[in-house]
C-alpha cells in the first residue's frame, strides 16, 4: 500500500477525468458568458460568522473549520454566501446594476464518506442581482437549461414554482423559526410525491431504502404526536415497497396536519389548502386555472400572478414542456419569490439544478437592499451525465510530436517545437532510440501521445520531414507556419 493515501471522502482525478471536468467548466462559462455574466472568485476560506449569519449554529458541524491569527475560520461550505458577502462590501458600487456574476468553484463540507458526498466538491452557479421582475427569474432559467444543452444533456425535466404562494397561506403572525418548520413539511411532503411517482413506475433499490427511513421518520413524528388516525403507519407497517406509491402520501399528509395541530401552527382550514397546493403540478395552463380557483381570496394570489408571470417569460425561451409545481419550496427558507429545479427525467430524478429569488438576502449580510435570483448547479452530476451522454474522450497530449532521428536533428527540433507552441499546438519533441525502427503507424502516433507524428531525418532542412497521423503519410519542409496549416487541417 502507498504511504500516504488522500484524505477521507476526497478523491484524486486522473488526466482523462480531469480533462472532462474542465471542459465541462468551459463550457458552463461560456454559456453564462453569452448571457452577459461576469467570473468572480471569492477566497476559499472565510471567517466562520459569515456561514452562521445566514444558517444559524447548526451548520457549524458540517464545517471543515481551523484557527489562524486568534480567529475562527471555514473552508465554505456553499458559495452563496460568499457572493453576498461581495455584494454587501460595496465593492461593485461603481458598475451598473444589474450585476450578472458566474463561479465555478471548489466548496468543502463535513461528511460520513458515503456514496456520492464527499468533503470536497465543486459548485458552479449563475447570480443575477439588481433587477426585479419576471425577466430576471426566466433569463437565470434560460441559461440553465441551455447549459445543460451545451453538455449534451437536452432531455431534462423543469419545474416552476413560487415560495410565496406557500407563505401567503400561513399566518402572519407565525414566527420565522415555526414558518420554516412548516415550509420544510410542505417541502418534504412534495418530494414524497415525486418519489412516489417514481416508485411507482420502478421499484429501484436505492429509493426504496429513502422512502423506507421517511417512512419511519413519519412514523416516530405520528407516535410523538399520539396520531391513531385511519393513516398510521404503525397500523401498516409491514405493508410492501410496492404499496408505498398509495400509502406513504397519505400518511405524510396526516402526519404533518397533525403535528401542525398541536403544534397549533397551521389552522385547519389553512393546512387543507396547504395540502392541496403541494398535490398541484402539471401543464401552464391546467394549473393556472385549478390555482386561479383554490387560492382566490386569499394572501397568496400576488404570488400566483409572478409565478404565471415568469412561466410566460419562461415560454419566449424555447424551453419546451415544464411543469408548473405550485408549492415547490426548495427547503431553502432565503428564497422570497420565484424557485425551480432541473432533474433528470428518468427514475432516478438525479437533481441537476436548482435555484430561485431571494430579494432579501444581500441586506442580511450587511448590504443594501439588492433584488437578486440565482442557481447553483451539482457539478460532479453535470459531468457524469455529460460523459454518460456523449462520446468524449481526453484530447491527446500532443497534437504533433517530433521524433527525431539523430541528435543533430534533435537539436533542430527544439527551435521548431518552440515556433509551433508559440503558434498554439501542443507538441513533443523526442529523438528515437539509436537502432530502432522508425514508423509513423498509428501505434506510434498512439504510444507518442499524439495526433500527427512528425519524422526529422539528420538532414531535416533539405530532406524536409515525413507526417503522417496513422493513416495518411505525407513529406512537408522543416516551417512551422506550413506545419501548423496542416495540422490545423487547412494545408
Amino acid at each position: 500500500m502507498p504511504r500516504f493515501q488522500p484524505p477521507r471522502a476526497t478523491r484524486d482525478f486522473l488526466p482523462a477525468e480531469a480533462g472532462a471536468r474542465n471542459h465541462v467548466r468551459a463550457q458552463l462559462a461560456a454559456v453564462a458568458e453569452a448571457y452577459g455574466f461576469q467570473p468572480i472568485e471569492t477566497p476559499m476560506f472565510e471567517k466562520v460568522e459569515l456561514f452562521l449569519a445566514r444558517s444559524g449554529p447548526e451548520i457549524k458541524s458540517s464545517m471543515l473549520t481551523f484557527h489562524c491569527d486568534h480567529e475562527e475560520f471555514a473552508l465554505r461550505p456553499e458559495m452563496t454566501a460568499p457572493v453576498c458577502r461581495l455584494m454587501a462590501s460595496g465593492l461593485l458600487e461603481n458598475q451598473p446594476p444589474p450585476y450578472k456574476l458566474y463561479y465555478v468553484a471548489p466548496c468543502f463540507r463535513y461528511c460520513r464518506p458515503q456514496s456520492g458526498r464527499y468533503r470536497e466538491f465543486t459548485q458552479a452557479g449563475i447570480e443575477h442581482l439588481g433587477q426585479t421582475g419576471a425577466a430576471a427569474d426566466a433569463e437565470i432559467i434560460a441559461a440553465a437549461c441551455q447549459m445543460l444543452r451545451r453538455l449534451g444533456i437536452a432531455d431534462f425535466h423543469l419545474k416552476i414554482g413560487n415560495i410565496g404562494i406557500f407563505g401567503g397561506l400561513l399566518s402572519a403572525d407565525l414566527d420565522a423559526e415555526d414558518r420554516a418548520i412548516v415550509l420544510g413539511h410542505l417541502d418534504r411532503l412534495i418530494s414524497i410525491h415525486e418519489q412516489c411517482r417514481l416508485l411507482k413506475k420502478n421499484l429501484d433499490a436505492a429509493l426504496i431504502d429513502d422512502l423506507r427511513i421517511e417512512r419511519m421518520e413519519l412514523a416516530a413524528m405520528q407516535a410523538d404526536s399520539n396520531y391513531t388516525g385511519p393513516h398510521a403507519i404503525a397500523d401498516q407497517h409491514d405493508a410492501p415497497p410496492s404499496d408505498w406509491p398509495d400509502l406513504l402520501p397519505q400518511e405524510a399528509e396526516a402526519t404533518f396536519r397533525r403535528y401542525w395541530q398541536v403544534q397549533d401552527l397551521v389552522t385547519e382550514p389553512a393546512a387543507e389548502v396547504l395540502i392541496q397546493v403541494s398535490r398541484l403540478r402539471g401543464p401552464l395552463q391546467a394549473v393556472h386555472q385549478q390555482a386561479e380557483s383554490l387560492l382566490r381570496g386569499t394572501a397568496a394570489t400576488n404570488a400566483l400572478t409572478e409565478l404565471l408571470a415568469v412561466c410566460r417569460q419562461a415560454q419566449l425561451y424555447d424551453l419546451g414542456d415544464f411543469e408548473v409545481v405550485l408549492g415547490i419550496a426548495r427547503g431553502f427558507t432565503f428564497y422570497t419569490s420565484t424557485v425551480f429545479e432541473i432533474s433528470s427525467p428518468d427514475n432516478n430524478g438525479r437533481k441537476y439544478c436548482g435555484g430561485g429569488r431571494y430579494d432579501r438576502l444581500v441586506e442580511e449580510f450587511g448590504g443594501p437592499p439588492l433584488p437578486a435570483t440565482g442557481c447553483a448547479f451539482r457539478f460532479d452530476t453535470l459531468v457524469e451525465d455529460f460523459l454518460a451522454k456523449n462520446r468524449w474522450s481526453a484530447p491527446r497530449p500532443y497534437q504533433l510530436y517530433l521524433l527525431a532521428e539523430t541528435d543533430a536533428s534533435y537539436a533542430a527540433a527544439i527551435p521548431l517545437a518552440e515556433a509551433l507552441r508559440r503558434a498554439g499546438l501542443r507538441v513533443g519533441v523526442g529523438v528515437a532510440a539509436p537502432g530502432s525502427p522508425l514508423t509513423l503507424s498509428a501505434a506510434e502516433c498512439e504510444k507518442r501521445g499524439s495526433d500527427w507524428l512528425a519524422l526529422l531525418p539528420a538532414d531535416a532542412t533539405a530532406a524536409g520531414l515525413r507526417l503522417s497521423n496513422g493513416s495518411t503519410e505525407r513529406t512537408v519542409a522543416a516551417d512551422a507556419a506550413e506545419l501548423a496549416r496542416v495540422i490545423d487541417g487547412a494545408g
